[in-house]
């Protein structure tokens, strides 16, 4: 388990992170970042990097506000960069603010600086004129050589970091039972001291510049405004440009009664480093003691500061006009049984390299067949297709995970739609520009689409409907829209492309459909017409049925009226 961690549901596919981490120290599956902790160097340039804050680092606040709630003994260790990451204040007011906090006592972990140094320069001593020695006060750095480049290790300073040396310092001071918090702004210091075994344990917990202006935000603590207390360490003057790329030179510069014999050189950057170390193996550097670091400018640049990236040129100012860099500080003796040596050891992991046929087979499936399709434009995060195909190889990333390759596979996908499809289709862009022309609109509008494209497309058809979308601002689905000079009649969806600022119309060609209709629509009429005339003949024939039985009828009534008539007048007579 690392001290960086990933919150899988913020991630957003964007590989960020994998193209800044120089040691491609991040596997990419299901879509989605996750961190290599075997591999990782904690520099933590990925937590500053990533767009959806979904990097994080461990936070140990709550643990350190119930030690503070609870009333245990406990002694800060504050790194030398908030001189210039909490410019406004000066040590006393920062200590106030932490004592204000709860904290028990608060000392600078610079102090434990000077002894480092003293270490380096006796080091220095018993080299060699010719030697190159390389600082190990960054954490980030140790893991680089070790894990990367172990060849590096015979010139490696065997010193603990400054923030051991301190917690070593203070445990032997106030006891074994006093809760040490590490404060700073660096990612690996807090992996030193939590989780790698050989100084596990010396610190208790971490707090990072970040979370600690969010802690004292809460508060309502300004550190400007906060009465001048002490800290409870002595003034460890030129050590406090620890914090700087070159402090370390010049504390060893600074050192009183001390001859150097070797030429000074700082280096700063995961990238600057390992160019360093090819140097190096090159022969191409003698006689010098290096000063290395991981942050760009020195431990004020920290991934875990929570300032602004401006706000870092007025914090190298800031500890500049602080500190005498020609003023060192007198060191008692180390307190009994405080050790500063740590042995760094080969910590590579064996990795797997494909053959030369293995990784062609794995370009060739990207469509990167020959050497001249190797692009090398580094999107996904590797150097080279090359790279990016061994770490495919490894399990590390995704096969997909080529942004030119998936262009072509998306252009050519959608090539292949707008050739085929029968359906007519236009792009314009918000000035009615035609950004795109298919086959199929070709064809019934007799334009090629070379001639059409960038072209108005009020030369060819009316952006009536355009203009409506674009004042609108929302799609037309279904309208009906009959060009009489091509002869064609069409059923339009324009779609309103917002984030494009464009517009799509799909026409369907409803020409000989609508004939259909017309001519089904003729027959009909023509059957009702025809069926009316009949209808008609019928009532005719009707009426004259009619006619004839009426006068038939008539004829009868008469006749049977005369009848009854003749018999009632019968009746009559035969009863006279």
């Amino acid at each position: 388990m690392g001290v960086i961690g990933f919150r899988k549901a913020k991630c957003k596919d964007c590989y960020k992170c994998v193209r800044l981490c120089e040691v491609k120290a991040i596997r990419i599956k299901d879509e989605h970042a996750q961190f290599v902790a075997s591999e990782c160097v904690e520099c933590g340039q990925c937590l500053e990097a990533c767009p959806q804050n979904a990097i994080t680092f461990i936070k140990d606040i709550q643990w350190i506000k119930s030690m503070v709630k609870n009333g245990e003994k406990t002694v800060v260790s504050l790194a030398p960069a908030y001189l210039g990451v909490f410019g406004d204040a000066d040590p006393n007011q920062m200590a106030a603010a932490l004592h204000q906090l709860g904290f028990t006592y608060v000392h600078e972990t610079a102090e434990a600086a000077g002894y480092v140094v003293q270490e380096y320069m006796n080091y220095c001593d018993r080299s060699d004129k010719d030697a190159v020695l390389l600082t190990s006060s960054c954490s980030a750095i140790n893991n680089l050589i070790e894990k990367y480049h172990p060849d590096m290790l015979p010139y490696l300073l065997p010193v603990v970091t400054p923030a051991i040396a301190h917690a070593r310092m203070l445990r032997a001071q106030y006891g074994p039972d006093v809760k040490i918090i590490y404060i700073s702004p660096c990612v690996s210091d807090g992996g030193d001291a939590l989780k790698d075994p050989r100084t596990k344990g010396i610190i208790d917990a971490v707090l990072d510049f970040a979370t600690l202006r969010d802690w004292l935000r809460s508060e309502q603590i300004k550190i400007p405004k906060c009465p001048s207390s002490h800290m409870d360490s002595m003034d460890p003057k030129v050590m406090r440009l620890f914090a700087v790329s070159g402090g370390i030179l010049s504390a060893i510069k600074a050192a009183k009664g001390r001859k150097y014999k070797h030429k000074r050189l700082y280096v700063s950057g995961i990238g600057p480093c390992e160019e360093l170390f090819e140097c190096i193996r090159n022969g191409e550097i003698k006689n010098c003691v290096i000063e290395l670091n991981s942050c760009t400018g020195g431990c004020i640049n920290g991934p875990m500061t929570g300032g602004k990236k401006r706000d870092r040129f007025r914090s190298k100012i800031s500890v500049s006009q602080k500190v005498d860099e020609h003023e060192a500080p007198e060191l008692p003796p180390l307190p009994e049984g405080v050790s500063l040596y740590k042995e760094y050891t080969a910590r590579c992991e064996k990795r797997i390299v494909p053959s030369d046929e293995q990784i062609r087979a794995i370009l060739s499936k990207i469509g990167k067949d020959s050497p001249e399709k190797e692009l090398n434009c580094g999107a996904c995060g590797f150097p080279t297709c090359r790279d990016k195909a061994i770490a495919v190889y490894r399990g590390k990333t995704q096969l997909t995970m080529c942004i030119p390759y998936m262009y072509e596979q998306a252009k050519g996908m959608s090539d292949i739609i707008l050739a085929v499809t029968p359906s007519m289709i236009i792009v314009v862009d918000k000035d009615y520009f035609i950004c795109e022309f298919n086959n199929a609109a070709e064809v019934a509008f007799g334009v090629s689409q070379q001639k059409a494209l960038g072209h108005p497309v009020s030369e060819f058809i009316s952006t009536e409907y355009f203009e409506k979308v674009f004042r609108e601002k929302r799609s037309i689905i279904n309208q009906r829209v009959d060009y009489d000079a091509y002869h064609i009649k069409t059923m339009q969806n324009i779609i309103y492309m917002r984030e494009q600022e464009k517009a799509l119309v799909i026409m369907r060609d409803i020409t000989e459909g609508v004939r259909k209709q017309e001519q089904l629509r003729k027959v009909k009429l023509d059957t009702v017409a025809m069926a009316q005339n009949v209808i008609n003949k019928q009532m005719m024939v009707a009426q004259e049925i009619a006619g004839l039985l009426g006068e038939t009828t008539a004829e009868t009534k008469s006749t049977l009226r005369k009848l009854r008539d003749t018999l009632m007048d019968s009746d009559e007579d035969m009863k006279i």
